[in-house]
């Protein structure tokens, strides 16, 4: 049996527990390995390449709903943390497009060296002026460059998100991490 850290049974055991699997009475009688969980990935923009993340909690009750997230009122406390504990997530109001995010980890998992990297994402609203000439915003620096030429403006909002990156093209998969597709092909 492979050697796991406390963190990430308690974790194995906590997913077992929402899925309504009985959990050993003994931990040292559990092998995670035999356990698998499928979560929603979501699909966003990070420096004009397609990233996924799971998003996991949020501050606001309506949102948490929407997203079928946990919410945690708590969470809004990060906005105002220092050093600053929350980065921006760019969410366009009248356009539909994923999310643009301006940092991921590179790598994925414990080699990460992106210092500016954090799964709290403060959510801020992007509004297209005029939604006829509304296009694609594939990264922060599409956002900003749409805000200098006065085509669009943001709204920085109190709404914390949770979501860890799990895949960049720059960063790769998260360690043994393993994504498959609804047509059944492979992402590693």
């Amino acid at each position: 049996m492979k050697s796991i850290t406390a963190t990430a049974l308690t974790f194995a055991l906590a997913l077992a527990a929402t899925a309504g699997i009985v959990a050993p009475a003994h931990a040292s009688d559990t092998d995670t390995a035999s356990y698998t969980v499928e979560l929603p990935l979501i699909p966003g923009w990070f420096k004009g390449k397609g990233i996924l993340y799971l998003q996991t909690e949020a501050s606001d009750p309506g949102l948490a709903q929407s997203q079928q997230a946990n919410y945690v009122a708590r969470l809004a406390n990060a906005v105002s943390a220092t050093p600053a504990a929350v980065d921006d997530i760019y969410h366009v109001t009248n356009y539909n497009q994923a999310n643009v995010v301006p940092s991921a980890p590179q790598p994925e998992g414990p080699s990460n060296t992106n210092p500016d990297y954090t799964p709290l994402w403060q959510v801020s609203l992007v509004t297209w002026a005029n939604p006829v000439q509304a296009r694609l915003l594939t990264s922060e620096e599409d956002v900003l460059a749409a805000v200098a030429a006065g085509q669009v403006t943001i709204q920085k909002t109190n709404i914390v998100v949770n979501c860890s990156i799990i895949y960049s093209p720059q960063g790769g998969l998260f360690p043994q991490a393993h994504i498959r597709r609804h047509d059944s092909s492979d992402l590693r």
